[in-house]
């Protein structure tokens, strides 16, 4: 609550209209909050796939159109991105004072509109860390001293995302892991379904990732480890689901043609954007082994606990948030980030064990409903909100 004593109002800034991580992880975070009686808005840049999810958690939905900062080597994109930038900062400052929250909530480290807009109508501003900062020295420099800068509070999801930024994180950076909100997720979930969609039967085990088809998050090592684990369990389908974002075509082209080149086509599957958000929980239960691949430090891993939740063990590249969530051969299994060799005999273990899959799998999902509650991350989250505005209040 405010100091006036009405419900605290935020708005969040998120610049993209994806069903990505920090996507999902805005539509949960909108919900555990509506439990609070907080009432939230949300900017987009356009309409997309979670807008009836947030409006039917009472969000304010607002479109405001925003060019995504992207590490793209486009000197175009780049440009144009540079061009609008004045002016839809100038837009998102007047739809600030319009809307008139208390907080406003920039949900990625690449939303520089709702940092700059929130300065410009004079709001305090809470900046959410959800990836890992580019490793360019100057550049990163920079970027550090900017996200500090126009932030009262500085979220980060890991310690792994403040790390490249900070050789000493600033006062009012604050550390606060992801949730899933296990009874949501699992609310219709249908075990069979994946293998009924896709043909599947039960004597073939299915082992799957879940990704934008995006190169860092190491899709093609997945499927050179395809190619090892096929030759000791040629009975095994591997399935992708996710497709590539705009500008990342080209990747997934590459992806179907190693999968051509290693001779496994007949055993693997892109799924495309089949599935959407609500059906994740049955695409993890069809899988036998999920397995998350990522060649860089991940910023946290929100499909390992969609996964875990469900009880289906997990493989994670063990750099970034994933040796957080996993205690390594415990609820899962940790492997060297881009090893292929290493993916496929953690994957060949588990097939050859399955009272071992079995056993991570009981033991991830408790891991998920113990140290990953939404109940924790909504405390969590009032408390930082809080802290923000007491703190502006008081400067």
């Amino acid at each position: 609550m405010t100091s006036q004593n009405r419900p605290r109002h935020v708005l969040y800034v998120q610049p993209n209209s994806e069903v990505g991580g920090s996507d999902i992880a805005l539509a949960r975070t909108v919900e555990a909050m509506a439990e609070t009686g907080q009432r939230s808005s949300v900017v987009l840049p356009s309409d997309g796939p979670l807008v009836a999810r947030l409006r039917a958690a009472g969000a304010e939905v607002h479109f405001l159109p925003m060019q995504q900062l992207r590490t793209l080597p486009s000197v175009r994109y780049q440009a144009g991105y540079l061009a609008r930038f004045p002016g839809t900062v100038i837009r998102m400052a007047r739809l600030i004072r319009a809307v008139q929250p208390d907080l406003v909530h920039s949900n990625s480290l690449y939303c520089l509109y709702g940092a700059f807009g929130a300065a410009l109508a004079r709001t305090p501003h809470l900046w959410h860390v959800r990836e890992m900062a580019p490793s360019i020295p100057v550049l990163t420099w920079a970027y550090a001293r900017m996200l500090s800068g126009l932030s009262n509070t500085v979220l980060a999801m890991s310690d792994a995302c403040l790390g490249p930024l900070y050789a000493r994180w600033p006062r009012h950076a604050v550390i606060m892991p992801d949730a899933l909100d296990e009874a949501a997720f699992l609310q219709s979930l249908d075990r069979a379904r994946l293998r009924q969609d896709l043909h599947i039967p039960p004597s073939m085990p299915i082992i799957g990732t879940a990704a934008r088809l995006d190169p860092w998050k190491g899709v093609h090592i997945f499927l050179d480890a395809a190619a090892l684990v096929l030759a000791a369990h040629p009975e095994a389908m591997f399935v992708i689901a996710g497709g590539a974002p705009e500008g990342l075509e080209a990747y997934e082209t590459e992806l179907k043609a190693q999968v051509d080149r290693l001779g496994i086509a007949d055993r693997v599957l892109f799924l495309g954007w089949r599935y959407r958000l609500q059906d994740m929980a049955d695409v993890m239960a069809g899988f036998d082994v999920f397995c998350h691949t990522s060649v860089q430090a991940e910023p946290f891993g929100l499909v390992l606990l969609e996964a875990m939740s469900v009880g289906t063990p997990v493989i994670a590249s063990a750099a970034g948030g994933p040796v957080n969530i996993i205690e390594d051969c415990l609820s899962g299994i940790l492997t060297r980030p881009g090893d292929a060799q290493s993916l496929a005999r953690a994957i060949i273990r588990l097939l050859d064990d399955p009272d071992r899959a079995r056993t991570l799998g009981q033991a991830g999902k408790a891991r998920q409903g113990a140290e990953f509650s939404v109940a924790r991350f909504r405390t969590n989250l009032s408390a930082i909100y809080d802290r923000t505005l007491r703190t502006r209040n008081s400067a």
